[in-house]
């Protein structure tokens, strides 16, 4: 499986490509029942076969003899939330998507809770990379241990 966040002038999706069963899986946090409406899911399709074809084309350039294929491949739009979130909370649901879905459903639930725990994970995970000299680190623990004394408090 490979996943590519993709942004839009409306929020995120992220899509997945299932290499072995071919398949393209468009993962959208705001599509609900049976799917997209047509008029987004023209969008949603014209957005994923063009980077659809792009990827097929790198992987073409570059692993030379990897036996790869970019026709006949199935596209699906799988229901992944029952919550409505807004746009501001997408890109948390789209990364809580990328680490959670295994080509058939969520391993966790995409709730607003779980979205907003993952965003905080990803927060910790960038402020604590090995060799991250920038000031928001030190900011933010001081914001945790003196709250008072830190510049991050008035924001």
């Amino acid at each position: 499986m490979f996943f590519l966040p993709v942004p839009l002038e409306d929020g995120w999706i992220a899509l997945m490509w299932d290499m072995m069963e071919r398949k393209l899986h468009v993962l959208h946090p705001l599509i609900k029942g049976d799917g997209p409406s047509e008029p987004t899911k023209d969008k949603l399709e014209l957005v994923a076969w063009k980077l659809h074809h792009a990827l097929f084309d790198c992987l073409n350039e570059y692993y030379a003899g990897w036996p790869t294929q970019d026709g006949q491949w199935v596209t699906k739009y799988p229901v992944l939330a029952e919550e409505h979130f807004s746009r501001d909370e997408i890109g948390a649901c789209v990364l809580h998507i990328c680490r959670h879905y295994d080509g058939v459903n969520l391993k966790i639930p995409l709730t607003k809770y779980n979205a907003g725990k993952t965003k905080r994970q990803a927060l910790h995970e960038c402020v604590k990379l090995q060799g991250n000299s920038s000031k928001l680190a030190h900011e933010a623990l001081w914001t945790v241990l003196a709250p008072t004394d830190s510049c991050l408090s008035d924001t």
